[in-house]
């Protein structure tokens, strides 16, 4: 289920990717309303995006929603 190769190993890609995409899903919600429906219109972006999120190493490192909207909040001046 992982990005490079056949799939089989998590990679440094994937770990590149974590953040990056839980970052865009926060802003989705909080930014964008929800315009985008991952699992409607991107099932295996959606799918890969979970099985990611559920990966000890992500749960056990990656920072609360609020501070990535305080951070983006900071970033786009928005109280």
């Amino acid at each position: 289920p992982f990005f490079v190769g056949s799939g089989d190993d998590f990679t440094l890609v994937d770990a590149s990717l974590a953040p990056k995409l839980f970052h865009m899903q926060t802003g989705l919600k909080k930014f964008k309303a929800d315009s985008i429906n991952l699992s409607a219109d991107f099932p295996a972006l959606r799918k890969y995006m979970d099985t990611l999120f559920a990966r000890k190493s992500f749960v056990d490192a990656i920072y609360p929603e609020e501070t990535v909207v305080w951070g983006w909040s900071n970033a786009r001046n928005q109280s």
